[in-house]
């Protein structure tokens, strides 16, 4: 069955293969971009807490985009409506996040040009910080494999409470084969010694769980950071609070919450400044400060520049993002940098 999201009079424009492959995001399981089709695919979520399988794609000239849903016949309105929840937030489909694509297209000419503005993030923001973790003191490589291996898990954790129930629904959607990305329920339902087992995640794991735990008692409201009605510091204090989101964590996330005025910085931050601006003499302990001073121009879009000038590089070594075959994703990023910087 399709369903149709209309764009209508989208603030900023909208180009949907740009919308998506502009993070290493999407290029985490479970999502699957298809180069032959330029179409996303992916797992979500339905009202009863189970998961369907849907391809996004955007029909050329179209004022809507087409969300096929796999494996069921008729899509109910609550399970509409919560399909679209979770596509509008992977796109940005919000006046907030168009009316910031607009003002950041007016500081700066080149991401105007390009039609880039809208970071793709997760269908929530818990699958952000997760991925957020996975991305730290690791290569890009081992935090693709990361992602694929809780995915798997999942997607066993999910069998075992479909075998458990005595009766099954007679509308209940075809399973695929294909795991979601856990949620905060079902991370916080394992221990870091099983996970390990599974997914491998080293001094991750713990992080995840007490994560997901939080999240699951409410002592960490996800919702209420989402609104963006707080003030970024009291955001910033309350993520910095939490294990695991040390400088480069805590700046991603802002970013999925739209929150753009701090630049993650990391190993990628310091090669890009290094090679693409001639920052020879930016080292690990100024960092921070040098890309924040660098990219204040572009004030409160910090995030948005400097994650232009990512693509720009990676675009020019391995050509655009969303021709590259998955089994090429490994390429992407400076992971030979990261290791010539831990023997330094």
């Amino acid at each position: 069955m399709n369903l149709f999201l209309y764009l209508r009079e989208l603030e900023g424009g909208f180009d949907f293969e740009k919308a998506v492959c502009n993070h290493g995001f999407f290029m985490m399981a479970p999502n699957v971009w298809s180069p032959k089709r330029k179409s996303l695919s992916r797992p979500l979520m339905l009202s009863n807490s189970s998961l369907v399988m849907v391809t996004i794609s955007h029909p050329h000239i179209h004022p809507f985009l087409v969300i096929q849903v796999h494996g069921i016949d008729n899509v109910r309105r609550d399970d509409e409506e919560l399909i679209f929840q979770q596509v509008r937030r992977m796109l940005r489909f919000t006046s907030k996040e168009g009316g910031d694509v607009t003002a950041f297209h007016q500081l700066h000419k080149a991401a105007k040009e390009s039609g880039f503005g809208r970071i793709f993030r997760s269908p929530s923001l818990f699958e952000d910080m997760v991925k957020s973790i996975l991305l730290c003191n690791s290569t890009w490589e081992r935090t693709l494999l990361m992602a694929s291996r809780l995915c798997a898990l999942q997607s066993k954790l999910a069998d075992r409470t479909r075998r458990s129930r005595k009766r099954k629904r007679d509308q209940e959607p075809k399973k695929e084969t294909c795991g979601n990305f856990p949620s905060a329920k079902e991370i916080a339902s394992l221990d870091k010694d099983f996970i390990n087992e599974h997914c491998k995640l080293g001094y991750r794991a713990k992080w995840i769980i007490e994560l997901a735990k939080m999240v699951e008692r409410k002592s960490l409201n996800l919702e209420e950071m989402e609104k963006r009605e707080m003030e970024p510091a009291k955001v910033i204090g309350k993520l910095r609070k939490l294990k695991g989101f040390g400088v480069f964590a805590t700046a991603t996330v802002l970013m999925c919450i739209g929150y753009y005025h701090l630049v993650p910085s990391d190993t990628e931050t310091l090669r890009l400044l290094r090679e693409m601006h001639g920052m020879e003499e930016c080292s690990k302990m100024t960092l921070e400060k040098e890309a924040q001073v660098f990219y204040a121009r572009y004030s409160p879009f910090q995030s948005l520049a400097y994650w232009f000038d990512l693509i720009q590089n990676y675009e020019a070594k391995h050509g655009k993002l969303s021709e590259l075959s998955p089994r090429d994703y490994n390429r992407v990023g400076g992971c030979s940098y990261m290791n010539q910087l831990k023997a330094d």
